[in-house]
């Protein structure tokens, strides 16, 4: 331990403001003295780490697995690459990545736990091990993804960064390769989010000098417009970048690519991507489109409003708004245009030019129809006077068991409103109920990341069933469809009431079904009708 003499004295990194830090660890020495860079396999580091396998190699290291001796629980340890373990800016990003990502305290985010260097000099952390498919392995095995596959993805990346957002921490290189699909209990895609390697954290990058305005960093692929310009960034980046990540989860491809990396960044900087595709439905392509506005200002302006928005599809809520911009580049002005003909505007003038013909057609029949001359009048039989009878009354609704919640259970608050009526809030699991629609006070469900399926049911309505992720306050309308009024049927319609008084006849007369009827009688109807009810 440091302050004390130890057979494994203190390993000191050099930070790119030139400090020596020191970093202690207890190492078990590996016989032959190979040198930096050598494979770990084998080694116990920190004295408890027993590394047993190389699973990955990437740009910054190797990724290996590893068991605590204590605890018998398996760890993924990630080191520095002895090339950048001599350069003092890519050990001050190493080290930056394990703390960024251990100020994040949430389930959608990798934990790291612990860090050190190996018996070479080879900066390291330790963070949980992850079994599973990253996007990009799902992408190219399956190609493009359903929206309802793509959606419960999309709102866990929404809560994992927003987690990140709010500890002054932007990820900088969201891109499909940097997001880990699990299985975690009943969750079979549990996301993970890693690699917080060019992360940004308010307040201290700036004050180290990590990283200066007009310096790239990133994937070009993913890459805001202001990554582009090599402008300062903020939270906004990511919100651009998961907006390209759905795209491309959608079509099985990236929105813009090019030969050269300015290329894509000019096409970033400047291009609308094509939302009309086959498997982009219209409001989702309405939700990719604000993401990756070119003025950040446009974008949704945090996680939890695209998450928010994500929530909505297919609920009749209002779509989202994008607009077009003017960019002002060093030869003039280029306008990005984002706004698009929906499909019903589009056919509207077709309608127009169809209700144009068919009210001249009327016009004409009725200028045709006044220059006859005038027929003898039809006589018009008295329709027979029918009384309604009132239609099948729905029953009550019956009034279900209330949910209970434990005291000590995490809870959060769901304020909905049914505009026009009151409904109850149903868990579709046993039909309990949490409360009504339109309280202010709103109901309190208990907080979860698991996705609860909800039921809001009012007289005279519809079931109106929707599914939600009860990790946070939320607050939405949810509109109710009135139901169809069932037509009666002839059983129950009603007969038509006749005049009892009844005909002047002979009462010794008997009547004959041979006999024609009269040229003329006294009921009324003429001599082409004949009396429905008979003469008495």
């Amino acid at each position: 331990m440091a302050g004390q003499e130890t057979s494994n004295p203190a390993r000191t990194i050099v930070s790119s403001a030139g400090v020596p830090q020191p970093i202690t660890g207890e190492f078990v020495a590996r016989g032959g003295g190979q040198g930096m860079g050598a494979d770990l396999v084998g080694v116990a580091l920190l004295g408890r780490y027993q590394v047993l396998e190389r699973i990955g190699d990437g740009g910054m290291g190797t990724v290996y697995m590893a068991e605590h001796t204590t605890i018998l629980k398996k760890f993924a340890v990630k080191v520095l690459s002895p090339e950048l373990s001599v350069r003092p800016d890519h050990v001050d990003r190493f080290m930056r990545e394990a703390r960024s990502a251990s100020m994040i305290n949430h389930p959608n985010v990798v934990e790291i736990t612990d860090f050190g260097v190996t018996p070479d000099g080879q900066p390291f952390f330790v963070m949980e091990y992850l079994q599973g498919k990253d996007l990009s392995q799902v992408i190219g095995e399956a190609g493009s993804l359903p929206w309802k596959r793509v959606r419960p993805i999309a709102l866990q990346l929404c809560h994992a960064l927003q987690a990140a957002h709010d500890q002054g921490v932007i990820h900088r290189d969201m891109k499909p390769g940097n997001v880990v699909l699990v299985k975690r209990g009943n969750t079979v895609e549990h996301v993970k989010v890693l690699d917080f390697g060019i992360a940004k954290v308010l307040g201290e990058a700036e004050a180290k000098g990590l990283t200066q305005s007009g310096t790239v960093v990133g994937t070009p692929e993913y890459m805001s417009p202001e990554q582009g310009w090599g402008q300062p960034v903020d939270h906004r980046g990511d919100i651009y970048g998961v907006g390209v990540m759905i795209y491309e989860l959608l079509t099985g491809k990236i929105p813009f690519s090019g030969t050269t990396m300015m290329e894509i960044l000019n096409r970033h900087m400047f291009e609308v991507p094509d939302i009309k595709m086959p498997n982009i439905p219209e409001e989702v392509g309405a939700i990719i489109l604000k993401a990756m506005q070119k003025d950040r200002a446009l974008r949704f302006q945090s996680m939890n409003e695209l998450g928010a928005a994500i929530e909505a599809v297919g609920t009749g809520a209002s779509p989202v708004t994008v607009v077009d911009e003017e960019i002002k580049t060093p030869w003039g002005p280029v306008t990005a245009r984002f706004t698009t003909v929906p499909p019903q505007a589009a056919a509207l003038p077709r309608s127009w030019v169809w209700l144009s013909v068919l009210s001249a057609v009327i016009a004409v029949g009725a200028l045709v129809f006044a220059l006859l001359p005038d027929a003898p009048p039809v006589p018009v039989p008295t329709a027979p006077l029918v009384v309604a009878t009132p239609g099948p009354v729905e029953p009550a609704l019956v009034e279900p068991k209330p949910v209970v919640l434990p005291a000590e259970v995490e809870k959060v608050m769901f304020t909905i409103s049914t505009p026009g009526v009151a409904a109850q809030i149903l868990d579709a699991r046993d039909e309990g109920i949490y409360g009504m629609t339109n309280d202010p006070k709103g109901v309190l469900v208990r907080k979860s990341e698991e996705p609860l399926e909800l039921i809001l049911r009012a007289t005279g309505h519809e079931d109106e069933r929707f599914t939600i992720i009860p990790d946070q306050d939320k607050r939405f309308e949810k509109p109710l469809t009135a139901k169809a009024v069932a037509a009666p049927k002839d059983r129950d319609k009603p007969r038509p009431k006749h005049d009892s008084k009844p005909t002047r006849t002979d009462p010794k007369a008997a009547p004959d079904p041979k006999t024609k009827p009269p040229e003329n009688d006294d009921t009324g109807l003429g001599t082409d009708l004949k009396n429905p009810f008979g003469n008495k």
